[in-house]
Order: structure tokens, then sequence, then C-alpha cells
């Protein structure tokens, strides 16, 4: 009889169970001077590496276990900033955020995503800057990957971006549209519009970071982008100054809301014709300060 071969469940498929079956943490039950001190074999120098910013609109739904997994990072929790944008919200994200351990909630008025965003980085104080979507959950190594690939690059790519995991079973058609899309659409995407056409790449919104000199170098993000097409208007502004690294692995957890809104195939689409559309439409953009 053959010797049965022993399963090894992916890393990626064991989170998704965990943070399904997970219930929130109480309000103030995070112990935060304990997690601080898990810190990885990294040298960091003092001060606020990394900026994390996460634009919210009405979402007391999931901001709180957003949080959770921020502060249950492996890096050190007193080198990162969490600043939430409060983006018009008329529901209790703010005070959830306040009550999550997030280090600044800062308001903007003018409602949009990209808005969102750049107040947040016009509030925020480190090098590094990257940025979550409120209802995505980031697994434990989040920031330390983003830290470790920033800084290995030097500077060699404009941004660095990862993928979605929706909160799916894997046998649903979702969990295979995510997988083509997250292993061969975008990588090969990537590569043909951020190094062949100089046009930065893909960038999912919820899952990027760059350097605040490099949103320094675009003139910031473009705010005419309120929601569709707003990542890829951000690739595109990258594309002046170099190219998007798009990384499978450098996954966040994520919610499927949008797909149960609109269907897989209008929610695909309506993301594929914006995101061709700003790519390939050549109107008048804010020029980039010379590198």
């Amino acid at each position: 009889m053959p010797e049965n071969k022993k399963t090894t469940i992916p890393q990626w498929l064991t989170d998704i169970g965990e943070y399904l079956n997970k219930p929130l943490p109480p309000l103030l039950d995070i112990d935060l001077s304990l997690l601080s001190k898990r810190a990885p074999a990294l040298v960091i120098p003092d001060g606020i590496a990394i900026s994390v910013i996460i634009p919210a609109w009405n979402e007391e739904a999931y901001i709180a276990r957003t949080l959770d997994a921020l502060h249950r990072q492996t890096f050190p929790r007193d080198r990162y900033e969490i600043v939430v944008v409060d983006n018009v919200c008329t529901d209790r994200t703010a005070d959830l955020a306040r009550a999550y351990g997030a280090d600044k909630v800062v308001s903007e008025p003018c409602k949009g995503t990209n808005f969102a965003r750049q107040r947040g980085i016009e509030e925020s104080t480190a090098d590094i800057i990257a940025f979550l979507d409120a209802d995505c959950v980031p697994p434990p190594e989040w920031l330390e990957k983003i830290y470790t690939k920033l800084t290995e690059k030097n500077h060699r790519c404009a941004a660095i971006a990862g993928s979605y995991i929706f909160h799916v079973n894997p046998t649903e058609s979702l969990f295979l549209a995510q997988e083509i899309y997250r292993w061969i659409v975008m990588p090969t995407m990537s590569t043909l519009f951020g190094r062949l056409l100089g046009r930065g790449g893909v960038i999912i919104g919820g899952n990027f970071a760059s350097f605040r000199e490099n949103f320094n170098k675009i003139n910031g993000l473009d705010t005419s982008f309120t929601f569709f097409g707003d990542d890829a208007s951000i690739a595109r502004k990258f594309g002046e100054i170099g190219f998007v690294e798009f990384d499978p692995l450098l996954y966040v957890l994520t919610s499927t809301r949008r797909f149960e809104r609109d269907g897989l195939l209008k929610t695909n689409w309506e993301y594929a014709r914006n995101y061709f559309k700003v790519m390939f439409d050549d109107h008048s953009r804010p020029k980039s300060k010379a590198s």
C-alpha cells in the first residue's frame, strides 16, 4: 500500500479560519504593554518607523477587528502609529477607533477614499506609510514584511502592494477567482503596466506602502478619484517615479461585502473597467516634482 502523504494547510488558509471564528475582543481589553514587547529580529531606528493609515466611512461593524489585528503585529508597537481617518462617518466608527487604541483619529470632511488617504498622509509622521482598509485584517507579520521589503529594496521600487484574501469557503467560486487574480492576473498586469509601460503597476488601496518622500515626489494623491479608480490612480502616479512591486504573499484578509451586494461579475467588471480607464486615460493631472 502506498504511504499516505501528509497534507500541509497553508498559513493564509489557517488565518481565514481563525478570523472567521474569532469573536471581537471586549472594549479596552487589549494589553498593549505586553504586545509592544514582541519584537522581530530587525534593526529598527528609534522613533516611529511606519504610519498605518485607515480611511473609514461608517465602519463600526469592522473597525474593532482591524485595530485588534494591528495591535497583534510582530513589529514593535512603539515603532508604528495607527491613524484612522473619519471620512464623514455617521456611526460609532470614530469612538470605536479611539476605544481600540488608534493613536490618532482625524476627520476629513470631503468624502472619498483618496481624500481620506491624503489627510492621513498629512497627519502621520513616519518615513514609511502603509494603507489598510477598515474591513481588512492583517496577519501578524504584515508590518514586518512591509518594513523588510521596503528597506531591502532601498528605494528601487516606488511602492509595494499586496493582495486581498476574502473570507470565503475554498469551495466557493469567489475563492477560485481570488487565487487566479492573486497569483496570475495581478502580478502579470503589474509587470506589464509597471515595468514595461511605465504606468506604475497594480495597487490594492487597502494593502500597499511606500516612503513618504515618494508621496511628496508625486505631489500626493489624486483626490478627484473618490472610489472606483482610486487605487489605479495611485499606481499611475507612482509610475511617474518608478514601478510598483506586487507581492501575492503580502496579503490581508478582507470582507466580501461588495460581492455580496453587487455580485462577483459586476464587481470585477467595475474594478477592471476603471483600472484600464485610468491606465489608458491621459487626461491632465498634476506634474510630479523632479526626483
